[in-house]
């Protein structure tokens, strides 16, 4: 018996000891493959890190002093989760300046009434859906859910507050001037196109403006259509905008109607499910409308008609000269609607070589008499009169005369060479008056 147990001794001793020797091998053999991967460079897997993920679709930078926004890739839930994970905090804030600023408003409007109106009213699309799922976790991913918590709102921030900052214009207006000129009313006959957009926001909000530079998308669906290149002048946290041109070269900026078709608009939008937001409307046609195939306001009225707005609508837009000579059209124009009108009616320059437009229906409703319209198409007649071609000084005093003590940016868009000069407000000096920076869609989409 003990000779037995001797001898399974001395088997599983060896047993043990060969298992050892295997292990130790199969150690030594792992030591030395990563010994390799580590010389030769090859990648260890490991969880991505937020900033890594954010870094793959998104990036913000300074640019002749002002904030640039870059977002790219060929998915719109990533972009908004870069935008949300770059810009989280000042999100939060700008939300609360605009909360603290709005002539008239108080938290428990903006929660009792404005989110649950904004949330029963609008219908997004699926990339508007997408992206702003996106932001609202990527803005998690930076702040915690902790992090999201805002002393003005008294809660944390939520997925409702995003669609909340998103449809805001279409419950308060903002009030905006611009003109357009071209041919022989421009010191070298190019299409300039002037705007300054108005919108009692506060001093950090407006001082929170970016650039934003969305790449072109491909289409990848049914629903999610291909998407053209653009330029925006906007916010943190804003995937819908108000003043924009895109790698065509179409200019489209959002401006008031103060009434709607035999109703007064009483400072925020109508009630019925399924409005589209005009800021999501403004961006689909710079993403959309094709400047390339004859008159760019055939392509925005189908996107006007295809989903109802919630209030009085004026979308001033501009395209290339070159484009337009084509097309046998001027290269300005208004298009007119409201929530009842669904048909759009396109405004064309009453005078040659020029358009001038700010807050009054024209069409639609009997145009209100608007002391800046006057003081712009005074000073156009007057540098007619003086045979003196439209450059960017020209462009500026236009704007001044129009000046509001509510100013955030003023831009001067030049759709045949793809540059722009903006101007952002800064604490009492408003951006007619501040001196401009020019910007070129070269340097802003240049290889990244």
């Amino acid at each position: 018996m003990r000779t037995k147990i001797a001898m399974l001794s001395i088997e599983t001793d060896e047993r043990l000891h060969n298992r050892l020797r295997t292990s130790s091998h199969f150690t030594t053999q792992i030591l030395a493959a990563l010994l390799i991967v580590a010389a030769v460079g090859l990648p260890i897997c490991r969880a991505e890190s937020p900033i890594e993920r954010a870094s793959r679709s998104g990036a913000l930078s300074e640019l002749h002093g002002y904030r640039v926004l870059r977002l790219y890739g060929n998915d719109v839930r990533e972009r908004g989760f870069a935008q949300g994970y770059l810009m989280a905090g000042e999100l939060i804030m700008e939300l609360e300046s605009a909360l603290k600023s709005l002539p008239g408003v108080t938290v428990e409007q903006y929660n009792d009434h404005f989110i649950p109106w904004a949330m029963a009213n609008f219908k997004w699309d699926d990339d508007a859906n997408a992206e702003m799922d996106g932001l609202y976790e990527g803005m998690i991913a930076k702040l915690g859910v902790e992090g999201m918590r805002s002393k003005v709102l008294g809660r944390v921030t939520t997925r409702q507050d995003i669609v909340g900052i998103n449809a805001l214009a279409d419950y308060f207006g903002p009030a905006c001037s611009a003109f357009a000129a071209w041919g022989e009313r421009t010191a070298d006959g190019h299409v300039i196109h002037g705007r300054t957009l108005d919108f009692p926001i506060g001093l950090e909000a407006v001082a929170a403006q970016i650039l934003i530079v969305n790449e072109a998308m491909p289409k990848r669906g049914a629903q999610q259509p291909a998407r053209k290149a653009f330029v925006a002048i906007g916010w943190p946290g804003m995937i819908t905008q108000y003043t924009g041109m895109n790698a065509d070269g179409l200019v489209v900026c959002m401006h008031d109607g103060y009434n709607v078709r035999g109703k007064t608009w009483h400072g925020h939008g109508q009630s019925g499910a399924g409005f589209l937001a005009r800021g999501m409307l403004l961006r689909r046609m710079l993403e959309m409308v094709d400047t390339s195939s004859g008159d760019p306001t055939a392509s925005a009225a189908k996107l006007i008609a295809s989903q109802p707005t919630s209030c009085g609508n004026l979308f001033h837009l501009s395209w290339p000269g070159e484009m337009a000579k084509k097309a046998g059209v001027e290269p300005s124009a208004v298009m007119e609607f409201d929530a009842t009108e669904r048909e759009a009616i396109v405004r064309r320059p009453e005078h040659p070589g020029s358009i001038v437009l700010t807050n009054h229906f024209c069409v639609l409703n009997k145009a209100t008499d608007c002391e800046r319209c006057n003081h712009i198409n005074e000073g156009l007649d007057l540098l007619e009169k003086a045979k003196r071609g439209i450059g960017m000084s020209e462009a500026r005093k236009l704007l001044k005369s129009a000046e509001q003590p509510v100013a955030a940016h003023s831009v001067y868009f030049l759709p045949d060479t793809l540059e722009f000069d903006v101007a952002f407000s800064k604490q009492n000096v408003m951006s007619p008056s501040v001196a401009p920076t020019k910007f070129s869609f070269a340097e802003l989409f240049a290889k990244r």
